[in-house]
């Protein structure tokens, strides 16, 4: 049997069944997050997010209000080598944040640390 690999953070990713399977929906405030599905709800609202996105969403959501850096993140997204810039996750967030109806200078969900990476702020549901 083939073992999962372990580390700070499991994200499903397309290519990578055996951690799909293993990767639960995440329930933070309003949000409904189901990596396996590609879901996302917010309350009674479904929300369409760009593969990208919900990778982000979900790696800040399995870990709410720690500071999830940007290397954390592009680890996430198979970006190992660091190729992907401040910028373009900035681009990325803004989107989600549109998305969320979330406001960068008042945040409700999403909470951009500077020269760091971002945290999720929203209470994780029971």
């Amino acid at each position: 049997m083939p073992t999962v690999p372990s580390g700070p953070m499991l994200v499903a990713l397309p290519r990578n069944r055996i951690a799909l399977n293993r990767v639960a929906p995440l329930r933070v405030a309003d949000l409904e997050i189901d990596a396996l599905h590609r879901r996302v709800r917010q309350g009674t609202r479904d929300i369409q997010l760009s593969p990208v996105e919900h990778v982000i969403l979900y790696a800040l959501a399995a870990r709410v209000g720690v500071v999830v850096s940007y290397r954390e993140i592009a680890d996430t997204l198979g970006k190992a080598d660091g190729k992907i810039s401040h910028n373009a996750f900035a681009r990325h967030v803004s989107s989600l944040r549109r998305k969320l109806k979330d406001d960068a200078d008042r945040a409700r969900y999403i909470e951009t640390v500077p020269a760091v990476g971002y945290r999720l702020l929203a209470a994780r549901k029971a």
